[in-house]
């Protein structure tokens, strides 16, 4: 782009120098001097008259002492029928009093018809003009300001004028010669009258800036002296490496003679030998005092390409504006309505087979440029308006490509060395689209957003590929953070189908490319199909899959379906037996990908509580297996232990009831629908207390009567229960101790049994000790059965509660 635009102004400045200088100051001028001379020569010569004279000179004052003309000839001829001839005539033009200037001139041979009131040069026609005062020249300075002038000279032959129409012109070739510029065309008119000057056909206009040739040809050229304009028809300019053309051009002067604006039309066109190309239907351009551009307006569609080793461009758009400051540099330009901008480049770093894209989409894009030493403009940010798209796409040689796109009402981009992106802020409805080269696609929205890219690292390598890197491949740009608050929302689609996603929300979201986390925070919340996680603050690892949770967690684990898996997203985990989500609430958990365990911690006001219906478990640290659907809970020493509760249907009468289990851990597996409690179990029901060093609880088959009922309540049902070591069975008015207590929830029965060194024993206030083998204790009638012992004798003992 930025190359278009000074090859713009470079037409600029050569079509204001030749077409001001050349064209209005001799035919604005010498025309007008011309007209008085040949109106009143014929009077002063005589009508009718012959005679020949020698040395012949006259002058003509404006009355009030100023000459505006003298007229010298070698010879003259009168001839009857009102022709006069004059031989070797140099004329000399006076400028206004206190101009200084001075104007010649030259031909060999006038004829002047009387009659017909038309003065012909017979021959060559030299005719020298002065130019305007260069800056240091002011009116009045004399031959100062004659010292500041260039000359105009100008060179024609069968110049013809009539007096009747105010018509001068020519058919013949015409040259034009400056100081650095020179003119010609063949065929030229002027109408004193009207002020409309034309040139015929083959217009050419040749000048030199700073060394370098600059032409500019057209077909055709008119200047309006009325209304200060020039038209040019199918004007081609050509200067160092570059053509720019048009099919109609008007250019608009000053009263000084400066051009003021310049509106080309039809098919505008600018190309570089680099492969650089610009074209629209019209291009209006302003210009100061200067004929320097201040502002560039194209419009009827605008389309823009580059082209060069391994890398092209290309662009279009409706409209666009471009503005200029000190020195015609470039100070802003703006694409509008339906802009777009695509970009590419062959050979990716590491991978030079590869190729990379960048594309850019609005309904605006303004862009701001920075000044460089040498009078050089580079883009500095690019904002883009208007449902704005910025896509960056890289394909490797081997393997699959990504896609990062980009987006929002508006997304401003900051531009570093090479062309290469920055910074890039973008705001309203904004949103990040990455495909991952394992198919997968990772998608956030938020309000605003923040995305700081990682420099390119300079490229030492000799060859192609440094030499791309020098031309700022903005392939190898990546985004080294992103930042996006309010109302994020977060999706993560696997490649694989059938697999579940990850959808989370958040009022800010944080990503950092060097540990691929993603912080949310601000209510965040997490959500894969198995897992519903809520905390105020989640920290996911985009590559490793951990995530992390702190602050008022809450976690959610969905039922899984007959023969689900958990596809590897966080969560996952027992189900407890029972039917419905699994509740958790915590200060803080993680979740382990690689291993699949979900950890849930708290405080010792706040411990982690688990729940399902009626059943919860209550830790410090409650642990969860993703694998194999286990469920750990412990705490450390002198911390509060496990509290667990489960609510069962009792006994032949289904009785309702409610078992909480105080232990230091628990081990708990839906595989085998066991847990473990270990560390000074205690034991409560409706029933008693009982007390272990350990127990193991067993749930009801998943295909069992006890299981279907347990789904009619939604949920778990106890089968039974077996406590070890030190056992003490407490109920109303009894106690029992022994070694083993299994509970059988199908006959609501504890049978309590010992060791041979120590048998099982009850005690209670009316029958004082008992012993035997076994003791069994029945929670339907409260009886208590002796079996065993020495006599091998049954006893029936019922205690009142």
């Amino acid at each position: 782009m930025r190359m278009t635009i000074e090859k713009l102004r470079r037409g600029i400045i050569v079509a204001a120098v030749l077409l001001v200088v050349v064209l209005a100051g001799f035919f604005f001028y010498a025309r007008r001097q011309l007209t008085r001379i040949t109106k009143d020569l014929p009077g002063k010569l005589g009508a009718n008259i012959q005679q020949t004279a020698n040395g012949f000179t006259y002058s003509q004052s404006d009355g009030q002492g100023h000459t505006l003309f003298t007229l010298r000839a070698s010879k003259l001829t009168q001839f009857k029928g009102g022709h006069a001839l004059l031989h070797d005539v140099a004329i000399t033009l006076y400028g206004p009093p206190g101009s200084g200037r001075v104007d010649k001139i030259y031909g060999s041979d006038f004829d002047y018809d009387q009659a017909a009131g038309i003065a012909t040069a017979q021959g060559q026609v030299e005719i020298d003009l002065e130019g305007p005062a260069g800056e240091g020249a002011e009116k009045g300075d004399g031959n100062d300001g004659q010292a500041q002038r260039s000359t105009i000279h100008v060179k024609t032959s069968g110049l013809s004028f009539n007096q009747k129409t105010g018509e001068a012109e020519t058919a013949q070739h015409a040259e034009f010669q400056l100081p650095k510029a020179a003119g010609q065309a063949m065929g030229a008119s002027y109408n004193s009258k009207t002020g409309l000057l034309v040139l015929g056909s083959q217009v050419e206009f040749t000048t030199s800036t700073d060394g370098n040739a600059a032409t500019v040809h057209a077909a055709h050229a008119q200047m309006m002296r009325s209304t200060q304009q020039a038209y040019l028809l199918s004007p081609v300019t050509d200067f160092r490496n570059e053509k720019s053309s048009a099919k109609t051009a008007v250019l608009h002067f000053r009263k000084d003679g400066t051009t003021d604006r310049i509106d080309a039309e039809g098919d505008v066109h600018v190309a570089t030998d680099t492969g650089t190309t610009m074209q629209s239907q019209k291009a209006v351009i302003l210009l100061d005092g200067k004929s320097q551009p201040t502002r560039a307006d194209m419009s009827g569609g605008v389309i823009f390409a580059m082209k060069r080793p391994g890398q092209t461009m290309h662009g279009v758009a409706n409209e666009g504006t471009v503005n200029f400051g000190p020195e015609s540099t470039i100070t802003h330009a703006q694409l509008r309505n339906t802009v777009s901008v695509v970009e590419q480049v062959n050979g990716l770093r590491g991978d030079p087979r590869g190729s990379a894209t960048r594309e850019l989409r609005g309904s605006q894009v303004d862009v701001n440029f920075r000044q460089e030493p040498g009078n050089k403009s580079l883009a500095d940010k690019v904002l883009v308006r208007g449902g704005a798209v910025m896509t960056l796409r890289s394909l490797p040689t081997k393997g699959a490509g990504q896609d990062t796109t980009l987006m929002g009402d508006q997304l401003l981009a900051t531009l570093g060395e090479r062309n290469t992106i920055r910074q890039l802020d973008g705001s309203g409805q904004t949103k990040i689209i990455d495909k991952a080269q394992d198919g997968s696609v990772n998608t956030s929205s938020g309000d605003v957003l923040k995305v700081l890219f990682a420099p390119a690292p300079a490229e030492r390598a000799a060859g192609r590929d440094a030499k791309q890197a020098e031309q700022g491949g903005f392939n190898t740009s990546q985004i080294s953070s992103a930042v996006q608050v309010g109302h994020v929302v977060l999706t993560q689609t696997p490649a694989k189908k059938g697999a579940a996603g990850l959808h989370a929300t958040a009022q800010r979201a944080d990503y950092h490319e060097a540990d691929q986390v993603l912080h949310l925070t601000g209510g965040a919340r997490l959500e894969n199909g198995a897992l519903d996680l809520t905390a105020s603050a989640v920290d996911y690892n985009r590559e490793s899959g951990d995530a992390a949770a702190k602050g008022d967690v809450r976690a959610t684990y969905q039922e899984k379906n007959n023969g689900e898996k958990n596809n590897g997203q966080p969560g996952g985990g027992p189900q407890l037996g029972g039917e419905g989500p699994v509740h958790i609430v915590a200060a803080a958990a993680e979740f382990a990908h690689a291993s699949g365990i979900s950890r849930f911690t708290g405080t010792e006001k706040a411990p982690p509580h688990m729940w399902q219906g009626a059943n919860s478990i209550t830790a410090p640290v409650i642990e969860l297996s993703r694998k194999d659907g286990s469920l750990r809970a412990h705490g450390a020493k002198g911390t509060m232990g496990v509290r667990t509760t489960l609510a069962t249907m009792l006994g032949p009468k289904r009785q309702a009831d409610v078992v909480r289990i105080e232990s230091g851990t628990l081990d708990y597996s839906d595989q085998d629908r066991r847990g473990d409690f270990r560390g000074g179990v205690k034991a409560e029901d409706a029933d008693g207390t009982i007390h272990s060093d350990e127990a193991q609880v067993y749930l009801a088959a998943a295909n069992g009567t006890h299981a279907q009922t347990a789904k009619q309540t939604h949920t778990s049902q106890i089968d039974h229960i077996v406590a070890m070591g030190h056992v003490v069975l407490t109920q109303p008015g009894r106690k029992g101790t022994g070694e083993k207590l299994v509970y059988t929830a199908k006959d609501g029965k504890y049978v309590l049994t010992g060791s041979p060194k120590r048998q099982p024993m009850i005690e209670d206030a009316q029958h004082g000790r008992t012993t035997g083998a076994a003791l069994i204790f029945n929670s339907q009638d409260d009886s208590v059965e002796v079996t065993g012992g020495q006599s091998g004798a049954v006893t029936d003992t019922r205690v009142p509660k």
